[in-house]
């Protein structure tokens, strides 16, 4: 059956339910209503014909009565009164006959009609004679056999009032029987008929997944299945069998890629450890496992959370994990083969794609140890070369200084115009030479890890009037004026007065280099949270926003407007000297709004 036709069925079903117990329900009113209406029909006109008999009587007698009551004098049985009551009464009594429903009613309404006819001929003879004999023995057999009809009729209603109690209590026991077990069948057939459609998608669903996940072994029953499901099944069957020999006839070529990628991953210097989602450890290549001081098959299938417990390497190595990293930049000094050795860790974090979650989800992390021992020993004779030069330059550039400015002394001699100007000028370039080699000596010692501090209490204003003094001459020479603004009653800080005053210096100077001449620098200080904040602006040609993390690299220089700059060492010393003292460093600028360099040292 298809499955469009069991839907049918099953919304076909519930609507019969809902019919048959409609049904019964009509049933039992309907026999309820026919027994109310036997009583309103028959009864009750029965007794609403004797009431009227009764009062029409009454009238009759009360005529009569007072008839008597003025000497036996006769009354006009004519009269169109007394014609008209007899005929109301004769009207209803012959309603009456016609209107029998209940055993004995037909006798006493016949006795009725024959006491009635005697009564009014009884009338007629008291007109004649004056004589009233018999006239109220036949009005009490009249009064006997209307009471008479009155009992039956009430007794008859009383019975027939039980009959539809009786009635109505038995229709609202069958309708709650009824309902109750329609009830139970419609809320069994809800809870199956849903499941019975779909319980086969989601066994089909539950299926697909598994095949999915490289389960080829899964099959649907499709046993006296003929509906569409059936035919479904039939074709994920089919497909699945393919698959399962698809598998089959590639698992020898797998096999072969996967030993030429383990024999080029086990012939890499690089040290390699593959772990799964759950940080169990899939493969490690021999350089790992020398590194680790383990064998293969004691990391392989052990996790990492107990290999770290044992191993203090290791637990280095995925401390970051499962944090999505990129390559630390601090090296891993390893004494490997008898010898000092680095290493530069890289995480490679692998990610999966679920297309039936649609969601990107972790699938295991690939760890690599790269030996950069031969770069770090040329970095530290780099280091050690150029801390080597720049002392070596730093005696004979301090005696040429020396040197000129004897020479400037009129005391050996009068010079020049000319003379003065281009000894002025050697002096110049010398004292830019001195002050690079100043950075390159810097420069040397952090990169040796050498960096010296001396911390000590001291107050931001110190640290801003010492740097105001030692730029005094270069301020002076191209009219640069300054306003300091310090908040008031500033905290004292923690500080190395020599570093930081040369990181302020510093700033000073590329403010004063770019700036225009006669133009105006702004120091100012202010405290944040737990922080001295210290900030030099100026009026200069600004940094593009693309430049703000590069300028405080090494090596980095931005031209503007024509202006060369140093080095390009400065702002990376300054750096890694507030850096040092736990503050950090930043800049605030845009082309042509000049720039603003913002430095926090931490409040004492």
């Amino acid at each position: 059956m298809k499955t469009k036709a069991k839907i049918s069925l099953g919304i076909g079903f519930l609507f019969a339910l809902i019919v048959c117990m409609g049904a019964a329900c009509i049933f039992f009113v309907n026999s309820l209503s026919r027994d109310s209406k036997a009583i309103i029909k028959d009864n009750l006109a029965s007794l609403d014909y004797v009431e009227s008999i009764n009062r029409n009587l009454d009238i009759l007698n009360n005529s009569v009565l007072l008839s008597i009551g003025k000497n036996n004098s006769a009354i006009d049985i004519k009269s169109s009164a007394i014609e008209n009551i007899e005929d109301k009464i004769r009207v209803k009594i012959n309603a009456e006959s016609g209107n029998i429903t209940e055993a004995g009613e037909r006798q006493a309404a016949d006795s009725l009609k024959l006491n009635f006819e005697e009564y009014t001929q009884a009338l007629q003879d008291w007109n004649s004679t004056g004589k009233s004999a018999g006239l109220f023995e036949v009005n009490q057999m009249i009064t006997k056999n209307l009471d008479n009809i009155y009992r039956v009729n009430q007794k008859a209603i009383l019975r027939k009032n039980d009959l539809a109690s009786h009635t109505a209590s038995k229709a609202i026991t069958y309708i709650t029987i009824i309902g109750t077990i329609f009830f139970l069948v419609a809320f069994v057939f809800i809870i199956n008929f849903p499941g019975y459609i779909a319980n086969p998608i989601r066994e089909l669903s539950d299926k697909i997944r598994a095949i999915a996940d490289g389960d080829f072994s899964q099959r649907l029953n499709i046993d006296n299945r003929n509906d569409e499901f059936g035919i479904v099944a039939t074709s994920f069957n089919y497909l699945a069998k393919k698959l399962q020999e698809f598998k089959d006839s590639n698992v020898n070529e797998i096999t072969i890629q996967k030993t030429r990628i383990e024999s080029i991953v086990n012939n890499l210097d690089e040290a390699i450890i593959l772990m799964d989602e759950n940080q169990k450890i899939i493969s490690a290549n021999p350089v790992a496992a020398d590194l680790l001081g383990l064998r293969n098959e004691d990391l392989v299938g052990q996790n990492a959370g107990t290999i770290s417990q044992k191993n203090d390497l290791f637990r280095t190595l995925v401390t970051n994990l499962p944090a999505i990293s990129v390559a630390d930049k601090t090296p891993l000094r390893i004494t490997f083969d008898g010898q000092e050795n680095y290493f530069q860790k890289y995480i490679h974090p692998i990610t999966q794609y679920d297309e039936w979650k649609q969601e990107t989800k972790p699938a295991g992390y690939v760890i690599v140890m790269k030996n950069i021992t031969e770069f770090k020993r040329l970095d530290i004779a780099k280091t050690n070369f150029m801390a080597t030069l720049s002392h070596e330059l730093k005696t004979p550039l301090s005696s040429i200084n020396l040197s000129l400015k004897l020479i400037l002394d009129e005391r050996i001699g009068k010079l020049s115009a000319e003379q003065t100007q281009l000894i002025d000028n050697i002096r110049h370039e010398s004292q830019r030479l001195l002050k690079y080699v100043n950075e390159l000596l810097d420069f040397s010692q952090i990169e040796s890890g050498n960096i010296k501090l001396d911390i000590i209490r001291t107050e931001a204003s110190n640290i801003v009037n010492l740097s105001l003094e030692a730029m005094r001459p270069t301020f002076e020479q191209k009219h640069i004026h300054t306003e300091s603004i310090m908040e008031e009653n500033l905290p004292m800080i923690n500080a190395d007065v020599e570093k930081t005053v040369w990181v302020m210096t510093n700033l000073l100077s590329n403010a004063a280099r770019f700036s225009s001449e006669g133009s105006k620098l702004y120091i100012a200080v202010k405290r944040n949270a737990g922080d001295i904040l210290f900030s030099v602006k100026d009026n200069g040609p600004g940094i593009d926003p693309r430049y703000h993390d590069k300028i405080f690299e090494r090596f980095v220089q931005v031209y503007n407007n024509g202006n060369k700059g140093g080095t390009g060492l400065g702002l990376a010393i300054a750096k890694d000297f507030i850096e040092a003292q736990g503050g950090t460093i930043k800049v605030e600028s845009a082309p042509g709004e000049g720039s603003t360099f913002i430095f926090s040292l931490p409040i004492a």
